[in-house]
């Protein structure tokens, strides 16, 4: 039994995507709103996230406990998250509770209300949630590589902002950034699980969320905030940072982490599934290069991976690992090897075969949650207005050779950046040395 996937335009500024499973018992919705932290203003860091916790408060027909009812009793869930270019807006429930779902979802995303007491008493959980990031040394020494890294784009600002930005948001900067994202006509509605797609879009047209996108841009003031990350290219290699060091300090903790982080080809450039195979022999999987050499072999670090994000104008990909203090140096080390070694002695193609293994796997098992599926068709329409399909998806990576690996590899001059988090880092000559030792 095969998925069928509909795309709808007929509602302005709103797109309708669709993938019906016959066979499943629930429904994923999701409204996707082409707008993440990456484009706030300056005096909006922050926003985005912020909007999520405040829009579920309430709404102007209910309030959140209302809200919350309706969706407990159907036994489903409601969430949303916040990227750097998109916030997306969801809900999962058994198949029967669909339109009231939708309905809800729509309420909040369309009609929450961003009410001044909202905003006042949500501001005191953001900071709690930014205290907590703040107290994980993972986190923080992610965050310090990414901003040394990207360094003044826009998409290297932490998503949930800082203290002082979130300290400065009210109400009405909160409501004005909710009024400009919807009515700049770039929202996709996608669902996956048991859907009648004209239903759906009947619902969609009918309802409040297709009435305020349509609306347009009010005045100057709501036109679209243009990101700078739009004028960073990826093979603009003179606007690459350069490599450096940052150094967080942690006393409470009894580890080391260790973040490095480099450019890499952008979500639609030609290198991209190279790229993503790279990272996957270097530390995307059990058999990867660092979980290999650095966890099985030396014992040194529980958490060693690789991984990659990619944006419209640029990627960056990120080594972490910790350890306890006594061991960074030999850390350090192992993972100058590692990387290093992924020029000095290309990938087999064994190697690559696992990697690609690894990566069409997850795809594959992602296709038996309507969540995941919900998440895939969203994303592809609100990036590329085109759903690519799954066996494209796996042909484009299936189709990666050694030699693609290898020249992708050695071909990356981006420098290398570190940032370490903990009570003993390296000293600068450490720290230097580890840059040196992986080529940054």
């Amino acid at each position: 039994m095969s998925s069928t996937i509909r795309v709808d335009r007929s509602i302005p500024g709103l797109r309708v995507v669709t993938e019906n499973l016959p066979w499943c018992h629930t429904a994923a919705v999701g409204v996707w709103i082409a707008a993440g932290s990456a484009d706030e203003a300056p005096d909006e860091h922050g926003a985005a996230h912020f909007l999520e916790h405040v829009l579920f408060k309430r709404t102007a027909t209910a309030s959140g406990r209302e809200l919350s009812e309706r969706i407990d009793l159907l036994g489903g869930d409601l969430n949303a998250y916040t990227g750097r270019e998109h916030t997306c807006y969801h809900v999962h429930v058994p198949a029967e509770g669909l339109a009231t779902a939708v309905d809800v979802l729509v309420d909040v995303v369309a009609n929450g209300s961003c009410a001044p007491e909202d905003v006042e008493i949500e501001r005191d959980v953001v900071l709690d949630e930014l205290a907590g990031r703040a107290d994980d040394p993972e986190d923080l020494a992610c965050e310090l590589a990414t901003g040394a890294v990207l360094g003044d784009d826009p998409l290297a600002r932490p998503i949930i902002g800082t203290e002082e930005s979130v300290e400065a948001l009210d109400a009405e900067t909160l409501r004005s950034f909710h009024r400009r994202v919807l009515r700049a006509g770039d929202v996709v509605v996608a669902a996956a699980g048991r859907i009648d797609h004209e239903d759906l879009v009947r619902r969609i047209a009918d309802g409040p969320l297709a009435a305020v996108v349509a609306a347009g841009p009010g005045d100057a003031g709501e036109g679209v905030h243009t990101s700078a990350s739009t004028s960073v290219q990826t093979d603009d290699r003179a606007d690459w940072a350069p490599s450096s060091v940052l150094v967080g300090e942690d006393d409470d903790s009894e580890q080391v982490l260790l973040a490095l982080a480099r450019r890499t080809p952008a979500r639609d450039h030609r290198d991209r599934a190279a790229a993503q195979v790279a990272t996957a022999v270097l530390g995307g999987g059990l058999s990867s290069r660092l979980f290999q050499r650095v966890r099985e072999e030396l014992g040194l670090a529980y958490t060693v991976y690789a991984s990659m994000d990619q944006f419209r104008a640029t990627g960056l990909v990120s080594v972490v690992a910790g350890s306890p203090v006594g061991r960074v140096d030999a850390l350090s080390g192992a993972l100058a090897e590692v990387v290093a070694g992924m020029v000095h002695d290309p990938p087999a193609g064994d190697e690559v075969d696992r990697a690609i293994g690894h990566l069409t796997g997850s795809i594959r098992l992602g296709l038996d949650d309507p969540l995941s599926r919900m998440t895939r068709i969203g994303r592809h329409l609100l990036d590329r207005d085109t759903v690519v399909t799954v066996e494209e998806s796996l042909l484009r990576l299936r189709r990666v050779t050694r030699d693609d690996v290898a020249e992708y590899w050695t071909g990356e001059t981006a420098p290398w950046c570190l940032a370490a988090v903990g009570p003993g880092m390296p000293d600068a000559g450490g720290a230097a040395g580890l840059l040196a030792g992986v080529g940054g």
